[in-house]
């Protein structure tokens, strides 16, 4: 029999050798992504010793790497082409909020991340440039994870926020950014990499453009043309005219200049409502189409004759001119949606509420706060109710909360005005069809998505209920608002983005699970040795890079679905066929 000694002077020896093979390794790694070539362990005695060593001292599991320092390697070789762009950005050379720009920080993050996979399953370390009193700062993102490096906001000092003054953090998991942070940083190389989430989608302009989300429900529509049944654009989206295309502007000046319009006009006495397709948002680059406005209209485009000359990105539709009334007030509704994952489409539904207005509804008015129902166009109220005068006879607290309403509220509203019978009229009318809306925004945008991983976003989508009870969409926003302008609201918005955080991380840690077990099972496999040059080389590097792209496309292990509690409904998954993939909402012959 061996003593004792001699077996604890071997080991100790194991051990030494298994360091000086992960220190070797370590010596090969490069910071730079385009250096690096397809690589595997080596079947040298050192190595294999290692791998027996790990099996005593670290045993596998799904949340650890067998070997730390290889792991980094591989993941730098299969992670090769999940970064955009793929050209220079001009404002790369620009800072964002103080954030340096470094080249090689997703292999940085690949090293961590080697080392520490455990912390993607236990933590999630978050990013974000709101200021210190935002409710995401304030109230969201204690209960979610860890506010990683707190002073770097929009609020800094402007010599730390205009220069390039912080490294960003290899400990983080997800980026939540206001600002499009990818016009400054490029996505899976100077952030945003394969294992961390970031709460912008690159081409997103078809949802949240006015102009192009008009253009693409024109041309989505005619997918439709002969069957109506499945998608009937004039009774989703008001009728719709571009000024800065010039065949749209004719049209839209035939109709200005007709004896129909003029009938409309007396009948309804604003036919139209003007929007700036893009830029502006809060109501800024909308006005209802009155007397003044025509007038404008009209001189700008010489009544038609410019059509084609003149380049402002003005947009003209159809007014709804027989908005459903709460109280005699005007309302639209906010509602969410989340675009979970664009590789494949993964997204969800989250109720909304009311956004009233405080005034009663007069379509002889001149003021843009009764016509329209924008938050924004609020604020002077607000002001006043918060200095102690009442409006409208509410204080402040009253003012707000009757500016918002929930779903129950308006249920209980239209059963006892008799304008709806059914009990569940919510479950069986209403939130099905916003859920439909969203499921076409989402068919008709989707083209223009960038399609990484890493890239998720929230929206804010805008409808109308005309007094027919017909559904209208208005328009997509990203960056919502996202404020507790009162009690009620503030609880709601709360644990709507608390649960939207449960998904984006059951996505990040099914995908980060999927990519351990890979990266795992291609160094147990041993298939690989040294070349002449002394550089790795990985047989198969073809079929393993292949491989790598479809673990790391999104989908939920069963381990990390959305809890039942989760408030998001699931609209769209693209890891399913036929009409699964729409959650059974577009039947097999709207496919």
């Amino acid at each position: 029999m061996i003593p004792l000694k001699t077996i604890f002077v071997i080991f100790i020896n194991l051990n030494i050798i298994g360091l000086l093979a992960l220190f070797y390794y370590s010596s090969q790694l490069t910071d730079n992504r385009n250096l690096l070539e397809p690589i595997a362990l080596h079947t040298s005695p050192a190595s294999a010793e290692l791998e027996r060593i790990y099996t005593v001292i670290n045993p596998f599991d799904s949340l650890s790497f067998v070997d730390t320092k290889l792991a980094a390697y591989l993941l730098n070789a299969l992670d090769t082409d999940q970064w955009y762009p793929q050209t220079n950005h001009s404002n790369f050379s620009k800072p964002f909020i103080g954030l340096k720009h470094d080249p090689t920080y997703c292999t940085r993050w690949h090293a961590y991340f080697a080392q520490h996979p455990e912390e993607v399953f236990e933590d999630y370390n978050v990013l974000m440039d709101f200021p210190d009193s935002h409710l995401m700062r304030k109230k969201v993102l204690p209960n979610i994870g860890n506010d990683l490096q707190k002073w770097v906001t929009v609020a800094q000092p402007a010599e730390k926020k205009n220069n390039f003054t912080f490294n960003i953090s290899a400990k983080a998991n997800g980026f939540f950014f206001n600002d499009m942070a990818h016009n400054y940083q490029q996505i899976g190389k100077t952030f945003a990499c394969v294992g961390q989430m970031y709460n912008h989608v690159p081409g997103h302009g078809n949802l949240n453009r006015k102009d192009r989300s008009a253009e693409s429900l024109v041309q989505y529509s005619k997918l439709y043309e002969d069957r109506p049944q499945c998608f009937n654009s004039s009774k989703f989206f008001p009728e719709t005219w571009a000024l800065y295309l010039k065949d749209q502007c004719t049209e839209f000046f035939n109709h200005l200049n007709s004896e129909e319009y003029q009938r409309l006009k007396q009948e309804r006495v604003i036919v139209y409502i003007r929007k700036i397709g893009i830029g502006a948002h809060m109501a800024k680059g909308v006005q209802p189409v009155d007397d003044e406005e025509e007038n404008e209209i009209r001189k700008t485009w010489g009544n038609g004759a410019l059509c084609g000359q003149v380049a402002k990105n003005y947009i003209i539709q159809n007014f709804v001119h027989n908005p459903l009334l709460v109280q005699g007030h005007k309302f639209d509704f906010r509602i969410y949606m989340l675009v979970a994952s664009t590789n494949p489409v993964i997204a969800f539904y989250h109720d909304g509420f009311l956004r009233v207005s405080i005034h009663e509804y007069d379509i002889n008015s001149k003021d843009k706060s009764v016509l329209l129902t924008n938050t924004e166009l609020s604020k002077g109220a607000f002001k006043e109710a918060a200095n102690g005068t009442l409006v409208n006879g509410m204080n402040e607290t009253e003012l707000r909360n009757f500016q918002m309403w929930n779903f129950r509220r308006l249920h209980e509203y239209l059963m006892e005005t008799g304008k709806v019978s059914d009990p569940k009229w919510v479950d069986n009318y209403l939130r099905p069809e916003f859920k439909k809306a969203m499921i076409h925004l989402i068919r008709m945008s989707q083209s223009p998505f960038v399609k990484l991983s890493s890239v998720y976003e929230l929206f804010g989508v805008d409808f109308m209920l005309d007094d027919d009870l017909n559904l209208w969409f208005l328009e997509c926003n990203s960056s919502p608002v996202m404020a507790g302008t009162s009690e009620e609201k503030e609880r709601f918005m709360t644990t709507m983005l608390q649960n939207h955080y449960e998904i984006i991380i059951g996505l990040l840690r099914s995908r980060s699970k999927r990519m351990i077990e890979f990266i795992n099972d291609v160094t147990k496999e041993l298939m690989a040795n040294r070349n002449a040059q002394g550089k790795y080389e990985l047989r198969g590097f073809t079929e393993k890079k292949e491989a790598w792209n479809v673990i790391i496309q999104n989908k939920f292990e069963p381990e990390y679905q959305p809890s039942l509690g989760n408030t998001w409904h699931k609209i769209v998954d693209e890891n399913f066929d036929g009409t699964a993939r729409y959650s059974n909402f577009i039947p097999e012959e709207c496919l």
